[in-house]
């Protein structure tokens, strides 16, 4: 093949291939276009509706809800934000003309709007409508059971949204007002219900993990650890952080027993569940009172053998570490196995072939790296244009014993941490200060691995992706 011919193919072969490339692209962006414009037809089309029941029906008629609800959804799809959060404040206003200011049907309403509002980063507008709902559901009383059980639980989840979402300064606001309105929650479960309580045990264990995240932002040093352990609100006074830390772990023992005593109370056959409360227990020792861990671990092992668990299920329960504080509590031995296998073992990256006891952790947000994402209530799904990066480490355990590190310019001994972690990939990342994740990751607590309730050493491959805040 002469060279002048090899250099025509060769253009050729290149010339090709990028037409190739020019049609996908083409044809992805004509996609959404199309996308787009099917978008903007719907809301042109929702929007003419709504201007043909307003000429007959008025302004105030308890029929455009519906039809504003769907207008708003059609804004939000396309991130029409501000005008999506205008047409649910003006459902909520014909609903009020309508039915009267103190009505439990614009409840849905308001969290609608807190949605679309939460969207759009308008956390000052969200601010008032959390007071304004709290005032409604606790002063005015328009709900009751329930009903209003389930919003409580909306409310305290919306503050701790805020406290990823909202400026710094009112973190420490947010963590109170969620634990606040979830003890809230709790206290009218039991009057009302008894034993029995809607979510009541759910209740009980979203507190445990509260006490967590605030104890974990204490320990971080900063103005809301300065906010959380103030004596009265923004108060310059401020309690020893050691007594912090030991009240949050008194009221945590004392949230576990109460959940023991619940479930003697209304379970016919209460030992497996009574075991698993001692094994949550031992994790809570674990984070703060070591030296009660190890024995703890043994009696949760031996209580789930004597209430009848096969030796064989409870291999699989305790044949890999797990990340603290657990999302969820699992008052049986098969219901944690479900967990195990749809939360721990699902790697977030394509194509990456892992262990399969590797551990998936998903930051809550930036400043608390260690604190998991299904830990609490997370913040919306991102966009497809955010990337999330995940960062591959390997880890090892050195079982109960004890593991020192410098960290934030203090020395630091804790068991159940990791004693080896090194980062296999990416090796850096412009959003992310690997040194500082490397000594907050030293802080992150597992539940070890046992055999016959015997901590044991463990390594294994951590998946971890970061927030983007």
């Amino acid at each position: 093949m002469s060279s002048a011919y090899r250099a025509s193919y060769l253009r050729t072969l290149f010339s090709g291939c990028f037409i190739l490339l020019l049609a996908t692209i083409t044809h992805a962006q004509n996609l959404l276009e199309v996308v787009d414009v099917d978008l903007l037809a719907q809301r042109e089309q929702l929007q003419q509706q709504l201007a043909e029941l307003e000429s007959t029906l008025g302004q105030y008629d308890p029929a455009l809800i519906e039809i504003l609800s769907s207008l708003a959804d059609s804004s939000a799809l396309l991130n029409l934000f501000s005008e999506a959060s205008t047409l649910r404040g003006r459902s909520l206003q014909i609903q009020r003309v309508s039915l009267g200011l103190f009505t439990p049907e614009q409840i849905p309403l308001i969290l609608a709007k807190m949605e679309t509002d939460e969207r759009a980063g308008d956390w000052e507008t969200i601010n008032e409508s959390l007071d304004y709902l709290y005032w409604l559901l606790i002063e005015k009383n328009v709900s009751e059971g329930e009903a209003l059980i389930n919003s409580l639980i909306r409310l305290s989840e919306f503050h701790l949204r805020g406290v990823v979402g909202d400026t710094a300064d009112l973190q420490a606001h947010h963590y109170q007002q969620a634990f606040k309105i979830t003890y809230q929650a709790l206290t009218i479960s039991e009057e009302s219900f008894g034993p029995h309580g809607p979510h009541l045990i759910d209740l009980h264990y979203s507190l445990v993990k509260q006490l967590y995240l605030q104890s974990a932002a204490v320990e971080r040093g900063d103005d809301t650890a300065y906010a959380l352990r103030a004596v009265v609100p923004r108060s310059k006074w401020v309690t020893p952080r050691r007594i912090a830390q030991s009240r949050y772990y008194r009221t945590g023992l004392q949230l576990l027993k109460d959940m023991r005593g619940i479930i003697a109370q209304s379970t016919e056959d209460p030992a497996e569940s009574l075991a698993m409360v001692d094994l949550y227990a031992a994790d809570w020792y674990l984070l703060f009172d070591q030296v009660r861990a190890e024995e703890a671990y043994r009696n949760a092992f031996a209580g789930l053998q004597e209430a009848g668990i096969c030796i064989t299920e409870l291999d699989l329960l305790f044949a890999a570490p797990k990340i603290l504080p657990i999302p969820t509590f699992h008052g049986t031995v098969s219901t944690g196995l479900t967990d195990n296998r749809s939360i721990q073992s699902s790697p977030p990256v394509k194509h990456v072939k892992e262990p399969r006891d590797s551990l998936y952790f998903k930051q809550w947000f930036k400043a608390m790296s260690v604190i998991s994402f299904p830990v609490i209530a997370g913040p919306p799904s991102l966009s497809k244009q955010e990337q999330v990066p995940v960062i591959r480490l390997n880890f090892s355990l050195d079982s109960l014993n004890s593991v020192s590190h410098w960290v934030s310019g203090r020395y630091r001994t804790n068991i159940s941490v990791a004693k080896e972690l090194v980062i296999l990939e990416p090796d850096e990342h412009p959003d992310i200060n690997m040194e500082a994740l490397d000594k907050d990751l030293r802080l992150l607590h597992f539940r070890p691995r046992l055999e016959k309730g015997i901590a044991r050493p463990s390594e294994g491959t951590l998946l971890y992706q970061a927030a983007v805040n």
